[in-house]
């Protein structure tokens, strides 16, 4: 049996200016797939997300998420509020935002906006996702209070309540100590499996990509090989 594209990408070029960093790249991914990016520093990696979730325009080639093509800027757009995005750890700086709130923020543009406030539906989903995650007994504690670790649960969480079929990680344990690393890892191919997501993750380490995906692919030169 067939299994239903959700990311479609043939022949893309896309960079920043003048500068091309993907070259005639092409990439199919599955419902349901977990696919693992390997690739070194500065080969494209986070511009292959970009163009994913719609914040630059290909330069040239054609872009298909949940079978849209991502040909405009409001398309882009809609298609952003249906990806759950992962970015690598940062710092939250000091202000005394609580877990709660933070993952809160994840629902924005799917359940609350500029004129819409967050329902009651929405702090529930919260709650929900942080029992997942294990950070229910953190909910109401200042991000900046937490371990490392737990402020990447934080970030998985900001993803999930969006309720999103598709899942994008960039270096999500990077930064982490070892044990850390580990329980991310885990808990990444836990939510993988329970929620049937489609994932897309880029690590430099080898063995966390073998440990979540079902294919791996090396991202050399601007273009996607079998790795």
């Amino acid at each position: 049996m067939t299994r239903e594209a959700v990311v479609e990408i043939h022949s893309l070029v896309a960079g920043y200016g003048r500068h091309q960093v993907l070259h005639k790249l092409d990439l199919t991914v599955c419902r349901g797939e977990a696919l693992g990016i390997a690739g070194d520093n500065g080969t494209g990696k986070t511009t292959l997300f970009k163009v994913i979730l719609g914040l630059i325009a290909p330069m040239e080639g054609d872009v298909s998420v949940q079978g849209q093509m991502l040909d405009t800027p409001r398309v882009r757009r809609l298609i952003r509020c249906q990806i759950g995005y992962v970015p690598q750890l940062h710092t939250p700086g000091k202000m005394p935002v609580s877990v709660h709130d933070a993952v809160l923020m994840g629902r924005w543009s799917k359940g609350f906006g500029f004129f819409k406030r967050p329902v009651i539906q929405d702090r529930q989903k919260v709650s929900e996702i942080l029992q997942e995650i294990g950070l229910s007994h953190k909910e109401w504690r200042p991000v900046h209070l937490l371990s490392g670790g737990e402020q990447q649960k934080v970030s998985i969480g900001r993803a999930l309540v969006r309720e999103a079929s598709i899942l994008l990680l960039d270096e999500p344990s990077t930064y982490l100590d070892h044990a850390s690393q580990a329980e991310i890892i885990e808990l990444i191919r836990t939510v993988h499996l329970k929620h049937h997501l489609t994932l897309i993750m880029i690590s430099h380490d080898p063995e966390h990509l073998e440990a979540i995906s079902d294919r791996i692919l090396l991202l050399k030169n601007g273009r996607l090989e079998e790795r």
